[in-house]
């Protein structure tokens, strides 16, 4: 199992430090938190800090041997039919675009990069620019009339309307380390519990202030009655969860927990709850949280283990409700 850790000192330096660059990338969160589309999501993966846009990665930021940099998978613009003039205009904006390639071969190149430190950071202006650039190409990625690639060669294929994944950005947003409620990672993924075949993926992490203790909660959404069937569907997921709720790995999200909420006040000068540490997280939850279509599904619903618990999201504030 990894050690438990939250970022390199380098890259906790980089977003806890006042830096034009930095300071353009929290502003930028702080925006999308706030504004009406509740869009943007910053969330830690080891050695990673990555934003999540409409739960899609936006950038992934990480050390290099030279300097702070950030990264975009081109993965999300193979809908995209005009991507060879658009990497032109990335390039003339300072982003790397010579290692990429459009060859259908998975181990090809697909990511891009520029730096965010150093003597050839991008400026302000071109950051924000560039973030444009990305995510109307993640908005391509997702448009569900787009259906054949540009350049994967792969059948073309129909998507989703990808609802589910803007109400966990909601989610995210609306309760951003607010006091009794709080989520503070989407779209996670436990890489060793899924090596050790424990289901370890969760739409959302969270904590939930209960008097002076915690409650760590593993979070699944559902906003379709046809994610709530089938082999990724609630009688799945009970099992996979329940077994994960016993595992050596509760302790791990426990540790992390503590670790990305506190960095998070940091980054966003919020005041870090004082008795946050893993052992007034007295216990983890799973919860299934419904929405949309399916909340009638949610209604009916019996949960079989008293660690699991349900609400449902009122979709005209993006608050939950209990049932």
């Amino acid at each position: 199992m990894r050690t438990n850790r939250i970022l390199s000192k380098e890259l906790r330096q980089f977003l806890t430090s006042k830096n034009p660059n930095r300071d353009c990338l929290i502003d930028y969160v702080r925006l999308h938190i706030a504004d009406g589309t509740k869009s943007v999501a910053l969330c830690f993966r080891g050695n990673l800090a990555t934003l999540y846009y409409r739960c899609h990665q936006l950038l992934r930021i990480r050390c290099s041997r030279t300097a702070i940099i950030g990264e975009f998978d081109f993965r999300h613009s193979r809908f995209t039919k005009n991507y060879k003039q658009i990497l032109g205009k990335l390039k003339s904006l300072n982003v790397r675009v010579s290692g990429f390639s459009d060859e259908p071969n998975r181990q090809a190149q697909k990511y891009v990069r520029f730096d965010l430190t150093g003597e050839n950071a991008v400026s302000r202006e071109q950051m924000l620019e560039i973030l444009f650039i990305f995510k109307s190409l993640i908005d391509d990625f997702i448009n569900p009339d787009n259906v054949e690639y540009a350049f994967d060669m792969q059948t073309p294929r129909s998507k989703s309307l990808n609802l589910e994944k803007d109400r966990q950005q909601q989610l995210y947003s609306t309760y951003f380390l607010n006091n009794e409620l709080f989520y503070y990672d989407i779209e996670y993924a436990e890489h060793y519990a899924e090596k050790s075949g424990l289901h370890g993926r969760f739409d959302l992490l969270g904590l939930r202030k209960e008097g002076d203790t915690y409650t760590l909660l593993l979070t699944e959404l559902k906003s379709t009655i046809g994610a709530c069937g089938g082999n990724s569907g609630i009688v799945q997921h009970e099992k996979d969860y329940i077994k994960y709720l016993n595992s050596e790995f509760v302790d791990n999200r426990k540790i992390e927990a503590c670790e990305a909420v506190k960095l998070l006040c940091t980054i966003f000068a919020r005041t870090c709850p004082h008795n946050l540490t893993m052992n007034n997280i007295m216990q983890t939850k799973i919860k299934f949280v419904f929405s949309d279509d399916a909340i009638e599904i949610g209604k009916n619903y019996i949960p079989q283990d008293n660690r699991i618990e349900k609400v449902y999201l009122c979709a005209t504030d993006v608050t939950e409700k209990l049932y």
